[in-house]
């Protein structure tokens, strides 16, 4: 049952490399804090407060927003979180698990909205181990993916860098390729 005098936590994610930014952070984080403030809204929840994890790591626990709110979960002083998903919470199939314990520990309700799991119907979080290994997977996956990626546009003599050095320009022509800049060249010559 909720005790509507607590916080309802509002769990928010976005790793690096979002670049759907407008100066006021990310828009993507906007948009979740509209669609989970919608959902709260349907179950007559207040007290919001936002815990954004945004910039860093999805893969890891040690984001300031997680441990705020782990710190409140623990102090009792949070009823609920909403998620989107458990991918926003983490991808670290132990740690996910961690995390889940400290919540039923502590008389905690969490809910992952896109995966239909709420902590207070049992019988939804039958699938949630294996949602959190898929994630791990997904994640360990992603990354070889992507370092192979790297590599081989390395080793073709592609930059993979996403700013060109000093001493050289991006071609306007070509984003695979640079042109030296001449007068930053000088002093690199110069150096």
């Amino acid at each position: 049952m909720n005790d509507y005098s607590k916080i309802t936590a509002f769990y928010s994610c976005l790793s690096v490399g979002d670049e759907d930014r407008d100066g006021s952070g990310s828009n993507s984080i906007q948009n979740r804090k509209k669609f989970l403030g919608g959902y709260a809204r349907q179950l007559k929840l207040t007290d919001i407060r936002h815990y954004i994890h945004d910039d860093e790591s999805g893969r890891f626990f040690d984001c300031c927003a997680y441990s705020r709110m782990t710190e409140d979960v623990e102090n009792g002083k949070v009823s609920v979180c909403i998620m989107k998903d458990m991918t926003h919470w983490g991808r670290g199939y132990l740690q996910v698990g961690n995390a889940m314990e400290i919540f039923r520990r502590n008389n905690g309700r969490f809910i992952a909205v896109n995966n239909g799991i709420d902590s207070e119907k049992p019988d939804t979080l039958e699938f949630a181990p294996f949602i959190n290994i898929m994630s791990e997977w997904y994640a360990r996956d992603t990354s070889k993916k992507v370092k192979t990626v790297i590599k081989t546009k390395g080793m073709s003599g592609k930059p993979i860098a996403t700013e060109a050095p000093y001493g050289y320009v991006k071609d306007s022509g070509s984003k695979d390729f640079w042109l030296i800049h001449e007068e930053a060249a000088e002093v690199v010559r110069l150096i």
